[in-house]
């Protein structure tokens, strides 16, 4: 019984060997004609662009809440001294308000003085005397600081829970849109993804900045990531290049949008009111539009499903804008696919495609998926929550936020140096484990010496930075490709659980200052422990079929069966 599941993957692998000798594709090696294409010419140098042109304003609105929904510092009303002063900070505040700031409670005016001013000027109510030292009373109304948050517009400052709603219902719309996102992106294509879901998104960001209420726009914060969002870009960057140069072609492609979206921090210090904000960010995803010209389907999924035609006019065209003379070899093969292709459509032969439910009947693609869901689980709860706590750290929230992001462009260089030296497993362990120490550390570390907290804090972000995007180049490597987005999207809507959490974390401040940090540190060794069990894939090609990622757990340092073949058969010919 218990050889029974190897067995079975080798008979897999047979068939599908088999398969492709048959389709045609015997002796196709694509990793070989990718290396010959390079990683970094013209044409990967402009895609590199137009994504990070994308993705940084796709994680600007990603993150939109943390500003809109800013906490806002606020005080009671007080009727009897107003007339006196009213501005924010004003000077009877120490005896008409309690010494706790934030609160929606306010001395009590004394009865005696209610009764000896009555008819006389409310002004010269306004004396510590008149006001109760030892009773309070629930505001009737608040005054904000400022009303640049939607907090302050839809007075929710009494409220705190629904101001963290907003970003806890934004995170439950990135649920469905991961899943609907991977099933149209693995069926119709990453390009597809790639344009639409930046439209949805700009155009339900722009109708949520004319929100009226604090209930429409909650409603139109879920429809923005329900419909939108996704992580076809990182598909697409994994899936363009040959295997040597996969994770750094990522962790450039990622540098750039976090430079880009660091921006985000600086356009809310200059725009601060929340609705212009909006404006300023969702409008420029329009412009998406025009890549349905700019941008080419990945060949990997072309190929995938038979759409070999449209493959090959996609690396001759990559050769072109890279001025390289592909090998006799790599034409030949290119020139074979293409003959067998017309030959499958005069035949009127419909491509073999596996159902994803077909896929999760295999028992080690099922583990996989739930080990690498729980993974995703601590990962963006650590992850989100660090960003959106960002804000109630110690220094300007602003340049806390861009500081946050512009951390990642040096832990994506320590990525690609250390996942491609190290494997995937160890790395991402000693990651989170760092992470654990360095947020446990902001929290412990004295008010008096505030920037001390804020370089650990920062330190942590960069630990949670490299283990998130890590834990999505692992995902995105043990997955066929024919399923490689839904089932990576199953598995991150089960860890969006994290997410959806993650806005409350601020909250926790209350009851004892640090806390979100200490949490935070607890959850990144729970990821740290999890990521021991994760399968190192740092030199496996990326698995076609399920055959080949099955073979991934016992055999991670071989050439998958099919592949091996192939090249003896290219070798043979030679």
């Amino acid at each position: 019984m218990n050889n029974s599941p190897r067995k079975m993957s080798k008979e897999t692998s047979i068939k599908m060997s088999e398969e492709n000798s048959k389709s045609g594709m015997e002796g196709f090696n694509l990793d070989g004609i990718l290396s010959e294409l390079g990683s970094f010419g013209k044409y990967q140098l402009l895609l590199l662009l137009l994504l990070a042109f994308r993705d940084s304003f796709l994680n600007m609105c990603n993150f939109n809440y943390v500003f809109t929904a800013a906490e806002v510092d606020f005080r009671c009303q007080v009727p009897e001294c107003e007339l006196t002063d009213s501005s924010f900070n004003a000077s009877w505040s120490p005896f008409a308000l309690t010494n706790k700031t934030d609160t929606c409670y306010r001395m009590t005016p004394m009865e005696e003085a209610w009764q000896n001013h009555t008819g006389r000027h409310q002004q010269s109510m306004c004396t510590p005397a008149n006001f109760a030292w030892n009773k309070t009373m629930a505001c009737d109304k608040v005054v904000y600081e400022d009303y640049n948050s939607i907090v302050a517009e839809f007075d929710l400052g009494c409220q705190p829970w629904k101001r963290t709603l907003i970003g806890t219902v934004h995170n439950l719309g990135l649920v469905f849109s991961f899943v609907i996102s991977g099933l149209i992106s693995d069926k119709y294509g990453r390009k597809v993804v790639i344009v639409c879901t930046p439209l949805m998104v700009g155009v339900a960001g722009l109708i949520k900045s004319f929100s009226v209420n604090y209930y429409m726009l909650l409603v139109l914060e879920f429809l923005e990531t329900a419909l939108g969002y996704g992580n076809a870009s990182m598909v697409l960057s994994l899936e363009l290049v040959s295997q040597k140069r996969r994770v750094m072609f990522s962790c450039i492609s990622d540098i750039l949008a976090s430079f880009g979206s660091a921006f985000f921090g600086l356009i809310a210090w200059k725009i601060p009111y929340w609705r212009h904000m909006m404006r300023a960010i969702y409008a420029p995803l329009l412009v998406v539009v025009f890549y349905i010209f700019l941008v080419d389907e990945g060949v990997r999924w072309l190929l995938a499903h038979n759409k070999n035609d449209e493959a090959v006019r996609v690396l001759n065209k990559v050769a072109k804008i890279n001025n390289i003379q592909l090998s006799n070899k790599s034409k030949a093969m290119l020139s074979k696919i293409t003959t067998v292709s017309k030959s499958d459509e005069e035949g009127d032969r419909p491509p073999e495609r596996l159902h994803l439910l077909s896929v999760l009947r295999s028992r080690t693609i099922l583990l996989r998926v739930a080990l690498i869901a729980c993974c995703f689980i601590c990962s963006t709860f650590v992850y989100n929550g660090t960003i959106i706590n960002s804000t109630s750290v110690s220094g300007n929230k602003y340049l806390n936020f861009s500081a946050l992001l512009l951390v990642s462009i040096p832990t994506r260089l320590i990525t690609a140096f250390t996942l491609t030296r190290f494997g995937r497993k160890a790395p991402i362990c000693v990651a989170y484990t760092l992470c654990c120490v360095f947020f446990f550390a902001s929290a412990f570390v004295s008010k008096a010496v505030g920037w001390v907290s804020v370089l650990f804090y920062l330190a942590g972000k960069m630990c949670s930075s490299y283990g998130m995007f890590s834990m999505y180049v692992v995902a995105m490597e043990v997955f066929p490709t024919t399923s490689r987005n839904s089932l990576t999207n199953i598995a991150n809507t089960v860890g969006r659980v994290g997410a959806v959490l993650a806005p409350q974390a601020p909250l926790l401040d209350k009851y004892m200052s640090g806390l979100p940090s200490i949490v935070f540190g607890a959850v990144a060794i729970g990821a740290a422990l999890l990521a021991l069990l994760l399968p190192d894939t740092s030199k496996v090609a990326l698995p076609d079929d399920i055959a080949d990622a099955e073979k991934i757990d016992n055999q991670a340092v071989e050439t998958p069966d099919v592949i091996r073949h192939s090249v003896s058969i290219t070798q043979g010919k030679e």
